[in-house]
């Protein structure tokens, strides 16, 4: 799998938190809170994979969760239309390890329509899928 396209100082000027770190970077874990929700994003650097869980308070388990295998780059965006990251053509996924079953994400003739998902948390935590592109 590529690597993922990312800046790890981009990241933590958004997240304004320093992140918890695998040995050997393997993976960058980012929580925070915002009005009793709590996010945990992580990213895989060597697997171009990210994930989101979103929790109320300590409760357990998440609201929801989605991995995603980012095939473009991860860019953070701070300007007139606000401060957000944007994760370029991504193939949605319930966990980490779907590609075990579903096949090679970064195959884009197996996985022809993608989609940008941006990340905001300031001041609220939101999510969405704001492109759907299809590479047909």
């Amino acid at each position: 799998m590529p690597q993922l396209r990312w800046n790890d100082i981009d990241f933590l000027d958004f997240f304004a938190v320093e992140p918890t770190v695998e040995d050997f970077g393997v993976s960058y874990n980012y929580e925070l809170e915002r009005d009793g929700l709590r996010l945990l994003f992580t990213l895989w650097q060597f697997e171009s994979v990210i994930q989101a869980s979103l929790f109320r308070g300590t409760a357990e388990p998440a609201l929801f969760t989605f991995a995603a295998y980012v095939r473009g780059e991860a860019r953070f965006i701070n300007d007139e239309r606000g401060r957000y990251m944007d994760f370029e053509d991504c193939i949605v996924a319930p966990s980490r390890f779907w590609y075990v079953y579903a096949g090679d994400p970064f195959d884009q003739q197996r996985f022809p329509i993608s989609a940008t998902i941006r990340l905001a948390i300031d001041p609220d935590i939101r999510i969405g899928f704001v492109n759907y592109e299809s590479r047909t």
